[in-house]
Protein backbone atom coordinates (compact mmCIF):
# COMPACT_ATOMS: atom_id res chain seq x y z
CA UNK A 1 0.00 0.00 0.00
CA UNK A 2 1.39 3.41 -1.20
CA UNK A 3 -0.04 6.63 -0.28
CA UNK A 4 -1.45 8.74 -2.84
CA UNK A 5 -2.61 12.75 -2.81
CA UNK A 6 -6.41 12.60 -4.17
CA UNK A 7 -6.00 16.06 -5.00
CA UNK A 8 -3.78 15.30 -8.17
CA UNK A 9 -6.72 13.64 -9.55
CA UNK A 10 -10.15 15.80 -10.90
CA UNK A 11 -13.02 14.78 -8.99
CA UNK A 12 -15.55 13.39 -11.79
CA UNK A 13 -17.83 15.83 -12.62
CA UNK A 14 -20.39 12.62 -13.30
CA UNK A 15 -20.95 12.06 -9.19
CA UNK A 16 -23.10 15.31 -8.57
CA UNK A 17 -24.25 15.58 -12.29
CA UNK A 18 -28.39 15.83 -12.20
CA UNK A 19 -30.58 13.96 -14.19
CA UNK A 20 -31.84 15.81 -16.98
CA UNK A 21 -35.42 13.90 -16.30
CA UNK A 22 -35.47 16.10 -13.42
CA UNK A 23 -32.92 17.94 -12.17
CA UNK A 24 -32.11 15.45 -9.57
CA UNK A 25 -28.47 14.51 -8.10
CA UNK A 26 -27.59 11.21 -6.94
CA UNK A 27 -27.69 12.48 -3.97
CA UNK A 28 -30.94 13.73 -3.93
CA UNK A 29 -32.39 10.76 -4.94
CA UNK A 30 -31.16 8.55 -2.57
CA UNK A 31 -32.21 10.72 0.11
CA UNK A 32 -35.60 10.64 -0.45
CA UNK A 33 -35.79 7.24 -1.16
CA UNK A 34 -34.44 6.58 2.69
CA UNK A 35 -36.69 9.46 4.18
CA UNK A 36 -39.21 7.04 2.11
CA UNK A 37 -37.95 3.89 4.32
CA UNK A 38 -38.09 5.58 6.96
CA UNK A 39 -41.82 6.43 7.03
CA UNK A 40 -42.74 3.18 6.61
CA UNK A 41 -42.57 2.34 3.29
CA UNK A 42 -41.27 -1.22 2.06
CA UNK A 43 -38.93 -0.81 -0.71
CA UNK A 44 -36.04 -2.37 -2.55
CA UNK A 45 -32.78 -1.21 -2.05
CA UNK A 46 -31.41 1.99 -3.85
CA UNK A 47 -29.94 1.38 -7.27
CA UNK A 48 -26.68 3.34 -6.92
CA UNK A 49 -25.41 4.13 -10.17
CA UNK A 50 -23.25 7.00 -10.75
CA UNK A 51 -19.93 5.56 -9.15
CA UNK A 52 -20.37 2.64 -11.88
CA UNK A 53 -19.50 5.23 -14.17
CA UNK A 54 -16.44 5.14 -16.70
CA UNK A 55 -15.18 8.10 -16.10
CA UNK A 56 -14.81 7.76 -12.48
CA UNK A 57 -12.68 4.49 -13.03
CA UNK A 58 -10.55 6.53 -15.43
CA UNK A 59 -10.31 9.21 -12.25
CA UNK A 60 -9.09 6.37 -10.02
CA UNK A 61 -6.83 4.62 -12.61
CA UNK A 62 -5.08 7.75 -13.17
CA UNK A 63 -4.91 8.48 -9.09
CA UNK A 64 -3.06 5.14 -8.39
CA UNK A 65 -1.75 4.16 -11.80
CA UNK A 66 -4.04 1.32 -12.84
CA UNK A 67 -3.12 -0.59 -9.19
CA UNK A 68 -5.29 -1.79 -6.56
CA UNK A 69 -5.25 1.21 -3.71
CA UNK A 70 -4.91 -1.61 -1.08
CA UNK A 71 -1.88 -3.91 -2.40
CA UNK A 72 -0.53 -2.31 -5.05
CA UNK A 73 -1.38 -5.38 -7.67
CA UNK A 74 -1.86 -4.23 -11.37
CA UNK A 75 -5.63 -4.53 -12.44
CA UNK A 76 -5.23 -2.96 -15.88
CA UNK A 77 -5.96 -5.60 -18.74
CA UNK A 78 -6.07 -8.75 -16.27
CA UNK A 79 -8.97 -8.64 -14.27
CA UNK A 80 -12.13 -6.10 -13.93
CA UNK A 81 -11.38 -2.99 -11.71
CA UNK A 82 -13.77 -3.28 -8.60
CA UNK A 83 -14.84 1.02 -7.47
CA UNK A 84 -14.59 0.48 -4.13
CA UNK A 85 -16.39 1.88 -0.71
CA UNK A 86 -14.18 2.52 1.70
CA UNK A 87 -17.25 3.14 3.87
CA UNK A 88 -19.59 0.80 3.14
CA UNK A 89 -22.74 2.20 0.94
CA UNK A 90 -25.14 -0.80 2.05
CA UNK A 91 -25.20 -2.71 5.06
CA UNK A 92 -21.67 -2.35 7.93
CA UNK A 93 -20.53 -5.97 9.13
CA UNK A 94 -20.99 -5.89 12.41
CA UNK A 95 -23.25 -3.19 12.92
CA UNK A 96 -26.48 -4.30 13.17
CA UNK A 97 -29.15 -2.25 11.52
CA UNK A 98 -26.77 0.19 10.07
CA UNK A 99 -28.56 1.25 7.11
CA UNK A 100 -24.64 1.74 5.34
CA UNK A 101 -23.41 5.53 4.50
CA UNK A 102 -25.22 5.65 1.37
CA UNK A 103 -25.09 9.43 1.33
CA UNK A 104 -21.23 8.44 0.33
CA UNK A 105 -22.00 6.10 -2.20
CA UNK A 106 -21.47 8.77 -5.03
CA UNK A 107 -18.99 10.77 -2.65
CA UNK A 108 -15.48 10.96 -4.48
CA UNK A 109 -13.14 10.88 -1.25
CA UNK A 110 -15.07 7.33 -0.39
CA UNK A 111 -13.86 5.85 -3.69
CA UNK A 112 -11.04 3.62 -4.05
CA UNK A 113 -9.53 0.96 -6.83
CA UNK A 114 -9.97 -2.12 -5.72
CA UNK A 115 -8.51 -5.77 -7.17
CA UNK A 116 -11.09 -8.53 -6.61
CA UNK A 117 -9.06 -10.06 -4.20
CA UNK A 118 -9.07 -7.58 -1.49
CA UNK A 119 -12.62 -6.30 -1.98
CA UNK A 120 -14.49 -9.22 -2.38
CA UNK A 121 -14.37 -12.19 0.40
CA UNK A 122 -12.95 -15.35 -0.34
CA UNK A 123 -11.33 -17.91 1.59
CA UNK A 124 -7.50 -17.43 0.84
CA UNK A 125 -4.18 -19.31 2.49
CA UNK A 126 -2.33 -16.88 5.17
CA UNK A 127 0.31 -17.10 7.05
CA UNK A 128 0.30 -18.67 10.87
CA UNK A 129 2.79 -16.98 13.04
CA UNK A 130 5.27 -18.84 14.83
CA UNK A 131 7.32 -18.17 17.55
CA UNK A 132 10.50 -20.03 16.97
CA UNK A 133 10.87 -19.24 12.72
CA UNK A 134 9.13 -17.52 10.49
CA UNK A 135 7.04 -18.54 7.58
CA UNK A 136 8.53 -19.59 4.81
CA UNK A 137 7.91 -20.08 0.80
CA UNK A 138 8.37 -24.08 0.19
CA UNK A 139 10.01 -25.32 -3.18
CA UNK A 140 6.19 -26.08 -4.75
CA UNK A 141 5.55 -22.18 -3.51
CA UNK A 142 2.98 -22.67 -1.08
CA UNK A 143 3.52 -21.54 3.20
CA UNK A 144 5.16 -23.65 5.18
CA UNK A 145 2.58 -23.04 7.63
CA UNK A 146 -0.68 -21.28 6.83
CA UNK A 147 -4.39 -21.51 7.44
CA UNK A 148 -7.47 -20.73 5.29
CA UNK A 149 -9.09 -17.87 6.28
CA UNK A 150 -12.10 -15.20 5.10
CA UNK A 151 -10.29 -11.80 3.80
CA UNK A 152 -11.52 -9.32 1.49
CA UNK A 153 -13.24 -6.01 2.50
CA UNK A 154 -16.98 -6.52 1.02
CA UNK A 155 -18.93 -4.70 3.65
CA UNK A 156 -16.37 -4.53 6.41
CA UNK A 157 -15.76 -0.98 8.43
CA UNK A 158 -14.59 -2.16 11.61
CA UNK A 159 -13.44 0.62 14.51
CA UNK A 160 -11.67 0.86 17.60
CA UNK A 161 -13.11 -0.36 20.77
CA UNK A 162 -15.92 1.90 22.11
CA UNK A 163 -15.87 4.09 18.55
CA UNK A 164 -19.40 4.13 17.09
CA UNK A 165 -20.55 4.05 13.83
CA UNK A 166 -22.17 7.27 12.30
CA UNK A 167 -25.19 6.46 10.82
CA UNK A 168 -26.76 9.64 9.38
CA UNK A 169 -25.40 12.34 7.01
CA UNK A 170 -24.29 15.81 8.95
CA UNK A 171 -23.40 13.79 12.33
CA UNK A 172 -19.60 14.22 12.61
CA UNK A 173 -17.71 11.43 10.98
CA UNK A 174 -14.19 11.83 11.53
CA UNK A 175 -15.32 11.08 15.32
CA UNK A 176 -14.49 7.22 13.83
CA UNK A 177 -11.72 5.57 15.30
CA UNK A 178 -11.11 3.37 11.71
CA UNK A 179 -9.37 0.34 12.08
CA UNK A 180 -8.92 0.23 8.20
CA UNK A 181 -6.21 1.93 6.39
CA UNK A 182 -7.33 4.02 3.65
CA UNK A 183 -4.11 5.51 1.24
CA UNK A 184 -5.79 9.15 0.36
CA UNK A 185 -6.51 9.55 4.21
CA UNK A 186 -3.58 7.63 5.69
CA UNK A 187 -0.11 7.47 5.57
CA UNK A 188 0.57 3.60 5.24
CA UNK A 189 4.39 3.51 6.19
CA UNK A 190 2.62 4.28 10.17
CA UNK A 191 1.20 1.09 10.42
CA UNK A 192 2.17 -1.33 7.78
CA UNK A 193 6.20 -2.59 7.68
CA UNK A 194 7.68 -5.24 4.87
CA UNK A 195 10.09 -8.08 5.97
CA UNK A 196 12.58 -7.83 3.97
CA UNK A 197 15.54 -10.37 4.83
CA UNK A 198 17.94 -10.60 1.84
CA UNK A 199 19.14 -14.03 2.51
CA UNK A 200 15.63 -15.70 3.40
CA UNK A 201 12.97 -13.87 0.31
CA UNK A 202 9.71 -14.24 1.19
CA UNK A 203 7.73 -10.75 1.04
CA UNK A 204 5.49 -10.27 4.11
CA UNK A 205 3.85 -7.41 5.95
CA UNK A 206 3.77 -6.96 9.57
CA UNK A 207 1.92 -4.10 11.48
CA UNK A 208 4.15 -1.33 12.18
CA UNK A 209 5.82 -1.32 15.93
CA UNK A 210 4.88 1.64 18.13
CA UNK A 211 8.30 1.18 19.43
CA UNK A 212 11.09 3.43 17.58
CA UNK A 213 13.23 0.37 16.21
CA UNK A 214 10.71 -2.55 17.47
CA UNK A 215 9.47 -4.95 15.48
CA UNK A 216 5.81 -6.42 15.21
CA UNK A 217 5.21 -10.08 14.19
CA UNK A 218 3.03 -11.62 11.76
CA UNK A 219 -0.94 -11.17 12.55
CA UNK A 220 -2.72 -14.27 13.95
CA UNK A 221 -4.36 -15.97 10.70
CA UNK A 222 -8.17 -14.75 11.97
CA UNK A 223 -10.99 -13.05 10.43
CA UNK A 224 -11.81 -10.92 13.15
CA UNK A 225 -11.22 -7.62 13.61
CA UNK A 226 -11.89 -7.06 17.09
CA UNK A 227 -9.60 -9.88 18.09
CA UNK A 228 -6.79 -8.71 15.60
CA UNK A 229 -7.01 -5.03 17.51
CA UNK A 230 -7.05 -6.63 20.68
CA UNK A 231 -3.86 -8.38 20.13
CA UNK A 232 -1.64 -5.50 18.54
CA UNK A 233 -2.42 -3.47 21.17
CA UNK A 234 -1.69 -5.57 23.77
CA UNK A 235 1.81 -6.47 21.38
CA UNK A 236 2.37 -2.46 21.21
CA UNK A 237 1.85 -2.65 17.11
CA UNK A 238 -0.56 -0.42 14.73
CA UNK A 239 -4.26 -1.76 15.21
CA UNK A 240 -4.91 -0.21 12.23
CA UNK A 241 -1.99 -1.91 10.27
CA UNK A 242 -3.00 -5.28 11.58
CA UNK A 243 -6.39 -5.80 10.92
CA UNK A 244 -5.97 -3.88 7.35
CA UNK A 245 -3.37 -6.79 6.55
CA UNK A 246 -6.14 -9.60 7.62
CA UNK A 247 -9.31 -7.74 6.11
CA UNK A 248 -7.51 -6.70 2.56
CA UNK A 249 -5.59 -10.06 2.77
CA UNK A 250 -2.19 -8.78 2.01
CA UNK A 251 -0.27 -11.90 2.78
CA UNK A 252 -2.43 -13.99 1.20
CA UNK A 253 -0.90 -16.54 -0.99
CA UNK A 254 -0.98 -15.43 -4.55
CA UNK A 255 0.14 -11.96 -3.50
CA UNK A 256 2.81 -13.26 -1.24
CA UNK A 257 4.08 -15.14 -4.36
CA UNK A 258 3.92 -12.15 -6.49
CA UNK A 259 5.97 -9.73 -4.13
CA UNK A 260 8.38 -12.78 -3.70
CA UNK A 261 8.87 -12.75 -7.31
CA UNK A 262 9.58 -8.88 -7.50
CA UNK A 263 12.06 -9.35 -4.36
CA UNK A 264 14.40 -12.30 -6.65
CA UNK A 265 13.90 -9.64 -9.43
CA UNK A 266 15.30 -7.14 -7.79
CA UNK A 267 18.57 -9.27 -6.18
CA UNK A 268 19.23 -10.39 -9.98
CA UNK A 269 19.04 -6.82 -10.92
CA UNK A 270 21.52 -6.15 -8.27
CA UNK A 271 23.92 -8.97 -8.65
CA UNK A 272 24.32 -8.34 -12.45
CA UNK A 273 24.90 -4.45 -11.91
CA UNK A 274 27.30 -4.91 -9.00
CA UNK A 275 29.30 -8.11 -11.01
CA UNK A 276 29.05 -5.65 -14.58
CA UNK A 277 30.37 -2.97 -12.89
CA UNK A 278 33.37 -5.15 -11.24
CA UNK A 279 34.41 -6.59 -14.66
CA UNK A 280 34.39 -3.17 -16.02
CA UNK A 281 36.58 -1.97 -13.39
CA UNK A 282 39.15 -4.91 -14.10
CA UNK A 283 39.13 -4.04 -17.62
CA UNK A 284 39.69 -0.11 -16.56
CA UNK A 285 43.14 -1.49 -14.94
CA UNK A 286 43.97 -3.91 -17.87
CA UNK A 287 43.64 -0.74 -20.01
CA UNK A 288 45.91 1.47 -17.66
CA UNK A 289 48.19 -1.39 -17.54
CA UNK A 290 48.43 -1.82 -21.06
CA UNK A 291 48.74 1.94 -21.65
CA UNK A 292 51.81 2.55 -19.85
CA UNK A 293 52.85 -0.88 -21.49
CA UNK A 294 52.04 1.11 -25.30
CA UNK A 295 54.63 3.82 -24.33
CA UNK A 296 57.28 1.33 -24.34
CA UNK A 297 56.61 -0.21 -27.75
CA UNK A 298 57.48 0.87 -31.07
CA UNK A 299 55.91 -0.27 -34.75
CA UNK A 300 53.64 -3.24 -35.26
CA UNK A 301 53.52 -4.61 -31.64
CA UNK A 302 52.74 -1.01 -30.53
CA UNK A 303 49.88 -0.69 -33.32
CA UNK A 304 48.35 -4.68 -32.08
CA UNK A 305 48.35 -3.26 -28.16
CA UNK A 306 46.50 -0.17 -29.26
CA UNK A 307 44.24 -1.94 -30.79
CA UNK A 308 43.65 -4.25 -27.83
CA UNK A 309 43.05 -1.19 -26.02
CA UNK A 310 40.82 0.38 -27.83
CA UNK A 311 38.28 -2.74 -27.56
CA UNK A 312 38.68 -3.14 -23.84
CA UNK A 313 38.15 -0.08 -23.96
CA UNK A 314 34.65 -0.54 -26.13
CA UNK A 315 33.39 -3.61 -23.99
CA UNK A 316 34.35 -1.48 -20.57
CA UNK A 317 31.90 1.59 -22.10
CA UNK A 318 29.53 -1.47 -23.15
CA UNK A 319 29.34 -3.09 -19.68
CA UNK A 320 29.16 0.08 -17.65
CA UNK A 321 25.88 0.88 -19.46
CA UNK A 322 24.40 -2.25 -18.92
CA UNK A 323 25.32 -2.53 -15.02
CA UNK A 324 24.14 1.40 -15.45
CA UNK A 325 20.72 -0.21 -17.25
CA UNK A 326 20.22 -2.61 -14.04
CA UNK A 327 20.43 0.09 -11.60
CA UNK A 328 18.15 2.64 -13.53
CA UNK A 329 15.39 -0.80 -13.75
CA UNK A 330 15.59 -0.91 -9.84
CA UNK A 331 14.76 2.51 -9.33
CA UNK A 332 11.80 2.56 -11.97
CA UNK A 333 10.52 -0.46 -9.79
CA UNK A 334 10.59 2.15 -7.24
CA UNK A 335 8.16 4.73 -9.12
CA UNK A 336 4.55 5.23 -7.85
CA UNK A 337 3.18 3.67 -11.07
CA UNK A 338 4.65 0.72 -10.55
CA UNK A 339 3.58 -2.82 -8.75
CA UNK A 340 4.37 -3.43 -5.30
CA UNK A 341 6.79 -0.32 -5.64
CA UNK A 342 6.21 0.36 -1.67
CA UNK A 343 7.82 -3.05 -1.53
CA UNK A 344 11.05 -1.94 -3.78
CA UNK A 345 11.31 1.46 -1.75
CA UNK A 346 11.50 -1.15 1.66
CA UNK A 347 14.36 -3.35 -0.21
CA UNK A 348 16.13 -0.10 -1.42
CA UNK A 349 16.59 0.90 2.34
CA UNK A 350 17.41 -2.09 3.79
CA UNK A 351 20.13 -2.70 1.12
CA UNK A 352 21.26 0.90 1.90
CA UNK A 353 21.41 -0.14 6.06
CA UNK A 354 23.97 -3.19 5.30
Amino acid sequence: MRRANRSLATEPAILRKPRPSDGKSELQLVTEHMERIAAGEKLEAFDFARYKEASVKTALETLFHGKCAYCESVYAGLQPVDVEHYRPKGEVEGAPGHPGYWWLAMEWSNLLPSCIDCNRRRSQKTPKPGEDRLVALRADGDFDRSRSILTGKQSAFPLEEGSVHVARPGDDIEAEKRLLLDPTRDDPDLHLAFHVDRAHLISLIHPKSLDPGGAAGLPDALADPAAIASAAVASRSSAAGAVSIQVYGLNRLGLVQARTRVLRDLEFLLAMSLNLHEIAADLAERVAARSTELATLHGAARERLSEDIAMDERIAGKIGRYAEEAQARIREMAQPQAPYSSLVRAWIRAYLAE
